[in-house]
């Protein structure tokens, strides 16, 4: 990271018809406009040459716009010109196209996060373009599959059929990676093959075949489906390197590696994607009640992450091969949701044939009752008497069925408060609160917010085909500084939006931002101390924690993103009061 803003100036082209509104950022150098595809800033509209004007901007501040002969000419201020200095803002037009050019702040001029181009890149580039892709990205790719392979089996506590036992895991970071529609993982064995993992969004295997199937002769197999158009085949070679790693001695190539070195049982896994130690503290927590069968409460507001806790507790427990399903108990009145939990006889209301319910279908895995604090007190007691005897029957049925169901359930309620007003069972609120576990608010770790804003951005680009180089340091800061009353799922959505008002090129700034995030400092920030000690304390500090989050806590990262001395780092840490 250098000192230097990575961006001096933004073109914003303000022409609606034909040419749509766009910004496009710039670096020190010079650009070509005008109607010819090859041109840096293209504009196909009638009345622009094919080369019409170039813009050159300056290292040291400023810019020059000069006229390359074109027939309706370049105009700076509303004069025509042949070349022109731009000091600051100016009004400028193409023949017919209107634009600005505007400084860039320099805050909007950094990179804080910047695209993962070796993942990203192999996500979104285009089939066509691909075969000139150069081997840095795949090697890069190869190191972060296998890496994910390698977290999760040195956190493996069993030393015999390693790989069995936490290949859910391994499935689930790869999907993170990968970011398929479905991602099927298993082996061949004598009787066939065996399916031990399926990750992503289809609950089944689309009826198309897969876009990419990968078998190495150690018996392992991965299938991908994707949603989109892009090429896969040159993940092949970086998933056999992958798989192979799957048995133990075994190396990509003759066998000769060593195994993949496990950590002592007593080993504690960490807090996937956070700086938080509350969070990495729970998660600690959780990774031990995960071996156990007892039921888990997890409170938090809403979009805190309570089913994403409760998936990483079942993918680390003994039950991590079966079954996960999550019921919202909110979603429907009572009888409903009986009939949708505990199953339904055919012939008890007109039309309705037998089918099981959720209980029947998490048999011998986890199920997550949401929202449990809404649901009815009739269905509460119905509820227990499943807690206490693994026995139920089926709504207008007589015969009693048995199922072995480990019990999670979340809520945004307060369960206590509830519970004293006589609106949620004692009973069932001591039979289910073995663990309990409250998620803090997003506001209260917002060390975080950088880690998940990089992963939805990351994300999301690669969803959409966009490229961009990253988020800006105002951008970061605005959604560092935000209260987020939505919470990860609102950081989310907020990512999701921005990066699909992106042009190609253009970096994720305050721009693309809702309003309430771009005025917090308006709103939401508190009044203004008088002391200039005070002042420019809270201001270091902020840029201390962004800082930070920004680097994922390594302090030579953070030194070189806030330009000082490693003397003067430490000693603002303690002056600051940062620990």
């Amino acid at each position: 990271m250098t000192d230097s803003p990575r961006y001096r100036y933004i073109l914003a082209v303000l022409s609606e018809d034909p040419v749509p509104v766009r910004r496009i950022y710039l670096k020190p150098g010079e650009y070509v406009v005008g109607s010819q595809s090859g041109c840096d800033v293209h504009l196909p509209v009638a009345g622009v040459s094919r080369r019409h004007a170039s813009i050159e901007i300056l290292d040291d501040g400023g810019a020059v716009v000069s006229d390359l002969r074109s027939k309706n000419g370049t105009f700076l201020g509303g004069k025509r010109i042949k070349r022109g200095a731009v000091p600051g803002t100016a009004a400028v037009a193409f023949g017919s196209v209107r634009a600005e050019l505007v400084p860039v702040s320099p805050s909007s001029g950094h990179l804080l996060i910047e695209a993962d181009e070796a993942l990203a890149g192999i996500l979104a580039e285009p089939a066509t373009e691909q075969a000139n892709q150069s081997p840095t990205a795949e090697t890069s790719m190869v190191e972060h599959l296998v890496r994910a392979l390698n977290d999760v089996l040195c956190a493996a506590e069993q030393r015999r059929e390693r790989a069995d036992t936490c290949v859910v895991q391994i499935a689930h970071r790869w999907a993170v990676l990968l970011n398929p529609e479905r991602l099927e993982l298993g082996r061949s064995a004598a009787a066939g093959e065996v399916v031990l993992a399926v990750v992503g969004s289809q609950s089944r295997p689309p009826d198309t075949p897969p876009r990419l199937e990968v078998s190495v002769p150690s018996g392992w197999w991965l299938r991908l489906w994707k949603d989109s158009g892009r090429s896969l085949a040159r993940l092949q070679p970086v998933l056999e390197v992958a798989l192979r790693a799957l048995s133990p001695g075994a190396g990509p190539g003759d066998g000769s590696a060593s195994p993949v070195p496990l950590v002592s049982p007593e080993a504690e896994l960490p807090a996937p994607g956070s700086l938080s130690s509350e969070m990495r503290g729970l998660y600690r927590r959780a990774a031990k009640v995960a071996q156990g069968e007892i039921p888990v409460v997890i409170l938090g507001e809403s979009g805190t992450g309570k089913e994403v806790l409760a998936r990483w507790i079942h993918q680390h427990s003994p039950r991590s091969d079966r079954i996960f399903l999550s019921f919202n108990c909110a979603a429907m009145p009572r009888d409903l949701l009986e009939a949708e939990l505990f199953g339904i006889e055919k012939g008890v209301a007109t039309g309705v044939d037998r089918r099981p319910g959720i209980l029947e279908q998490a048999d011998g895995g986890t199920i997550l009752l949401d929202e449990i604090g809404d649901m009815a007190l009739e269905t509460q007691a119905k509820l227990l008497r499943v807690l206490e005897g693994k026995r139920f029957y089926r709504v207008g049925g007589r015969t009693e069925i048995t199922v072995d169901v480990r019990f999670f359930a979340a809520t945004n309620r307060p369960l206590d408060e509830l519970v004293e007003s006589g609106a949620f069972r004692r009973d069932l609120f001591h039979r289910l609160a073995a663990f309990v576990v409250s998620l803090p608010p997003l506001s209260a770790r917002r060390e975080d917010i950088p880690l998940l804003a990089s992963y939805f951005f990351q994300r999301e680009c690669a969803h959409s085909d966009r490229k961009s180089p990253g988020i800006t340091r105002a951008a970061l800061g605005a959604l560092v500084d935000y209260s987020w009353p939505g919470n990860i799922r609102q950081l989310e959505n907020e990512i999701a939006k921005a990066v699909l008002l992106l042009e190609s090129g253009e970096p994720l700034d305050l721009p693309h931002l809702s309003r309430a995030i771009r005025d917090i400092g308006k709103s939401e920030q508190p009044a203004l101390s008088l002391s200039l000690a005070t002042a420019v304390a809270d201001a270091e500090r902020l840029a201390f924690r962004l800082a930070l989050a920004a680097a994922a806590g390594d302090a030579a990262g953070a030194i070189a993103i806030l330009g000082i001395s490693r003397a003067t780092y430490y000693r603002k840490l303690k002056e600051l009061g940062i620990a």
